[in-house]
């Protein structure tokens, strides 16, 4: 461009008189000159190692470079990280031991030797959130593990988690939240089956006992013990249970030694000492069914069935559990027990039958364990590898040679567990990688303020010096893990290597020009395809070891059944199998429901339907005598058409908010305000959980789940920027600006990816701002008056004026890397921060959503919350029988009930979320956001059902995003979807009776939060 205006200038000399045009040739070559020389030092005034050279930059540099990097803007706080420190620092572990009895700890009460469970001696009985502090004196400074003497007591199925402070401060994340082992015993009663001869998966109860334990890593990253930093003097220990109810004996700091030896020394050491039976043991196969677990770690460990004719027990006709399962038992920190016997001392083989299909091939491992301890190092992490199929895997080592292991006659112990211990630095370290991008993203960003414009250049080098340095220290840690990857697994073709092969590839096309970084964030930390996503999707991967189990043998060598059938029995027992298909009860008595039983939809998974037939079949039935056929409901829309064929069933669970009003406007369902027992049930509910569910004067269904909205905040972020957690929204606006300073920003559920905007998320702020969606007809909106528009205007000026993100694709994964450090979520938010963040431990917490303050100082955050109902179809000839069955699903004791068989079945990650107020705060729901739940709760604030009401729902979604895509006045836009939105219901109020001719001729009540107690109420009308 330069030389183009050059040009045209001396061209222009040709117009001018000679005596003048020397001068100005001579101008214009200097000018030419000193262009040239500007573009010739320009483009070697660029940092040494560009271009070509880059790619042969010394990775020993390059990861040292980025190490200064993150260490000087992130925050290493993890256990691993913190232990690091303390080696590198060489801190002391004492070999002194200290002991702290109940008598010298405060907090709690104090049980005396009689209810001591056995301790025998004062123990300290602690509930959640109640405090148990101490001070510990030590003689050295050094690094102390704690042990406890502990005995749970089962009055909850959760397990005991406990959070730990040493002189007022969290050393390390996971000391917010260390979990305390407890074991599950499986009842060995008799075996029961339902009502097909399906067998049913025994239960489980807590194992009370007393138990010696080191506080252990949350994460399973390490076996041992964590290590805490004591200074030489008084140290201040404050415990606090979060979870379950303990008795606590002494308190121990100690420090202990691991004991495994390498099996070659294990050997030596056993043919040291001449023993008299170190010979071969017995000859006799001992056979261990896997199914048949003592005792587990979990509830949700559980068997299941496979049919397979070489897997026992076996049955074609019957479902029997003969597999222990392993999508069950993968988890990090699952542990089960076998006990088994030996005839004769002297040395055996382990074999185990086993199938792991799954997990993109990565190899599963077991810590093994025989009486409690790990009898060599091997065994310590034993892998399996990948097999479709069953397999027999005889523990051996790199030469196949089995290892044999010492058994003295009698009974003994066997038990499997999962640790991630194998994969501790690879997993770190790939988190570290993440850290490493997420921090050069941010001041990328910073730079360019977000802005996506590839005609532009940003000069990145001149104001990011040592960015090509960072990207090549990048691209060095994804190499060395990914080799160490390949070293551990000997196999260089999993899908996690590609993948990690993939996020290298996309780094270093940007260490060749890191100026197309800013217009590339899709490809280097935004989305799954970017490397970012690419090395994010490695570490579930990592830390998951599912294992299917059939049979464990124990023998001395000699040839084992066959873990696979052959052909020929294969093909005859699947015929039979076939053939049983068309006389089995599963599917002939589910065509035929006698006229004593209650037929009932659920509109739920199988498991979900198969645990509450369960209950239904040892509680509901025995003791009413009404008898419950439950069958899937796989899509709502067969309610319509099956009420048109005359087929509806007598009642249907969890039908989704919205159906039961059009149902009930249809006259397809009942009104369960009439039944015997309505008012007292209904008592357990928040009333506005009843609003969707009114229509006219009845109650057309009974809430079974709500969901919640809650405020999630980064605890060290906001720390870090010396904020506080928003209250209002007037503190969100404040908080905003401080954000988006360090390229961070809030969230609200309006900034989703999902253009349509339900009353879900626009409603929350029309109800704070004191507005209302109709008038007291129910036959025009007034969205365009007072509150409710001046909630619209502020719905829209967040995003047009505040700039907060107009789409947000993931909160979670924004928040977990802390690019959204604010922002509010749902009931699925916290369950993924607390189970698939475990990196974010006590760095993060939740509270009521932001609200606006009314005239009274009085914050308010009302919210919609929508779930699921029950409800009972009016063609039924068995009402009052499906009537006492919701009442006993409905009730807090039910609910609270399935939320642990759910957990139970399922796993922890599976919460159930009742909207029985008080089976809420008896449910498996964890402690540390049930407060915060319930406060919620008491702001719901649900909209009535109007015919026609859609349009509504439609049009201010509409209206939002003109106005913020579009840039219309906020004003043309309501006007404009008030004028459709009143057609339509005036429309719809015609069709169904309530105007005729433009005039109204039955009034229509609009069910609200005012007057929904005279639906659901005692004193109502």
């Amino acid at each position: 461009m330069f030389q183009i205006h050059t040009a045209k200038f001396l061209l222009g000399c040709d117009q001018v008189t000679t005596k003048k045009k020397a001068p100005l040739r001579i101008f214009g070559l200097l000018l030419m000159a000193a262009a040239a020389a500007a573009l010739y030092f320009g483009s070697n005034d660029r940092p040494a190692g560009s271009g070509q050279e880059r790619s042969g930059a010394d990775p020993g540099h390059s990861i040292a470079a980025l190490e200064t990097f993150v260490t000087a803007n992130g925050e290493n706080s993890s256990y691993y990280h913190v232990y690091k420190k303390w080696e590198e620092a060489k801190e002391a572990v004492p070999n002194r031991q200290y002991n702290i009895p109940a008598a010298a700890m405060t907090g709690g009460k104090v049980y005396g030797r009689s209810q001591s469970e056995g301790y025998g001696s004062d123990v300290v009985y602690l509930e959640p959130k109640e405090v148990l502090t101490f001070d510990a004196d030590v003689a050295e400074q050094g690094l102390y593990e704690i042990w406890i003497d502990y005995y749970t007591l089962d009055k909850t199925a959760l397990n005991p988690e406990l959070d730990v402070e040493i002189n007022g401060k969290y050393q390390f994340n996971e000391m917010n939240k260390l979990n305390l082992a407890i074991d599950w015993k499986v009842d060995d009663g008799s075996r029961k089956v339902d009502r097909f001869g399906d067998e049913l998966t025994p239960k489980s109860a807590i194992m009370a006992r007393w138990r010696s334990e080191g506080l252990a890593d949350p994460n399973y990253f390490f076996t041992e013990p964590l290590k805490f930093l004591l200074h030489k003097g008084k140290n201040s220990v404050r415990i606090t249970l979060n979870e379950g109810y303990i008795l606590v004996g002494k308190i121990e700091l100690k420090n202990t030694q691991p004991s495994a030896v390498a099996y070659n020394e294990y050997r030596a050491a056993l043919e040291g000492a001449n023993l008299e039976d170190s010979k071969n043991g017995s000859n006799k196969v001992i056979t261990i069914e896997a199914e048949q677990v003592s005792l587990k770690s979990r509830q949700s460990i559980r068997a299941k069935y496979v049919r397979d004719p070489q897997v026992t027990p076996y049955a074609y006709k019957h479902r029997v559990m003969n597999v222990l399962d392993g999508y069950s038992f993968g988890e990090s920190g699952d542990r089960v027990s076998y006990p088994f016997t030996v005839e004769e001392s002297g040395y055996y083989e382990l074999t185990f039958k086993y199938s792991q299909d799954t997990n993109n091939g990565m190899p599963t491992n077991r810590r093994i364990e025989i009486d409690g301890e790990v009898p060599f190092k091997e065994l310590e992490h034993y892998a399996f590898h990948y097999s479709s199929g069953w397999k027999n895997e005889t523990l051996q080592d790199e030469n196949r040679v089995p290892y044999q292991i010492y058994l003295h006659k009698g009974e003994h112990t066997l038990t499997l567990s999962i640790d991630n211990a194998k994969i501790r630095e690879i997993y770190h370290e790939l988190l570290r990688t993440l850290e490493a991008i997420d921090i050069t993203a941010q001041h990328v960003n910073r730079l360019t303020g977000g802005l996506i414009d590839k005609e532009r250049t940003w000069k990145i080098e001149t104001y990011i010096p040592e960015i090509a340095a960072y990207l090549q220290g990048i691209a060095a840690k994804i190499e060395e893990q990914k080799l160490a990857l390949i070293a551990q697994t000997q196999n260089d073709d999993l899908p996690v290597i590609t993948e990690l092969e993939i996020a290298e590839q996309l780094i270093r096309e940007f260490i060749q020009d890191p100026e197309q970084l800013p217009h590339y964030m899709t490809k280097f930390n935004e989305g799954p395809s970017s490397a970012y996503g690419k090395i994010k999707s490695v570490l579930p991967m990592l830390v998951y070891n599912p294992l299917h189990l059939d049979k464990i043998y124990v023998h001395n060598g000699g040839e084992l059944p066959a873990p696979k059938a052959n052909l020929l029995t294969r093909t005859v027992e699947n015929t039979k199998a076939f053939f049983y298909t068309f006389a089995n009860p599963r599917y002939v008595q589910a065509a035929e429901v006698d006229d004593d039983t209650v037929e009932i939809w659920v509109n739920q998974s199988r498991l979900y339907v198969e645990i509450i037939q369960r209950m239904i079949d040892e509680e509901f039935t025995p003791e009413t005598g009404i008898k419950i056929n439950l069958s899937i409901l796989p899509d709502e829309n067969k309610i319509v058409l099956s009420n048109a064929a005359d087929s509806t069933p007598d009642a249907a669970l969890g039908v989704s908010h919205g159906r039961p009003f059009e149902l009930a406007l249809r006259g397809i369902i009942e009104n369960l305000r009439t039944y015997d027992g309505f008012y007292e049930l209904a008592e357990q509910y928040h009333p506005g959980a009843f609003i969707p569910f009114i229509y006219d004067e009845g109650v057309y269904a009974f809430p079974e789940t709500q969901d919640v909205k809650m405020l999630f905040y980064r605890k060290d972020i906001l720390d870090f920027l010396g904020e506080e957690p928003p209250e209002t929204w007037d503190d969100v606006v404040s908080l905003v600006p401080m954000l988006q300073k360090y390229d961070m920003n809030f969230y609200t559920p309006l900034g989703s990816d999902n253009a349509y905007k339900g009353f879900d998320v626009t409603t929350p702020f029309i109800y704070q701002f004191g507005g209302q969606l109709y008038d007291e007809t129910g036959t025009k909106t007034v969205i365009h008056k007072d509150g409710a528009y001046r909630a619209f205007e502020f719905m829209t000026d967040l995003f047009t004026v505040y700039n907060v993100p107009v789409t947000t694709s993931e909160f979670f994964q924004s928040f977990r890397n802390g690019k959204t450090p604010v922002g509010i979520g749902d009931a699925n938010t916290y369950i993924q921060l607390k189970h698939a963040a475990p990196e974010l431990a006590g760095q993060w917490g939740i509270l009521p959503i932001p609200g606006v303050k009314n005239k009274a100082g009085i914050i308010e955050r009302w919210d919609p919350t929508y779930g699921s109902a029950s409800i009972i179809f009016k063609n039924s000839d068995k009402k009052e029988a499906a009537w006492e069955f919701i009442k006993w699903w409905a009730s807090a004791e039910t609910q609270s009930a399935f939320s642990y068989n759910i957990q139970a079945t399922l796993g922890d990650k599976f919460l159930y979320m009742t909207a029985n107020l008080e089976g809420f705060e008896n449910s498996a729901w964890p402690s540390d956001s049930k407060d915060v739940i319930l406060e919620q709760w008491k702001w719901i604030q649900a909209t009535g059902k109007v015919p026609g009401d859609y349009v509504l729902e439609r049009e201010i979604s509409n209206a939002w995003n003109q106005v913020v895509f579009d840039k219309q006045n906020p004003r043309i836009a309501i006007d404009n979807a008030v004028k459709i939105i009143n057609r339509e219901l005036e429309r719809k109020l015609n069709e169904f009776g309530y105007i005729e001719n433009g005039n109204m001729i039955k009034p229509y009540v609009v069910p609200m939060l005012e007057n929904v107690e005279n639906w659901v109420r005692t004193n109502g009308k």
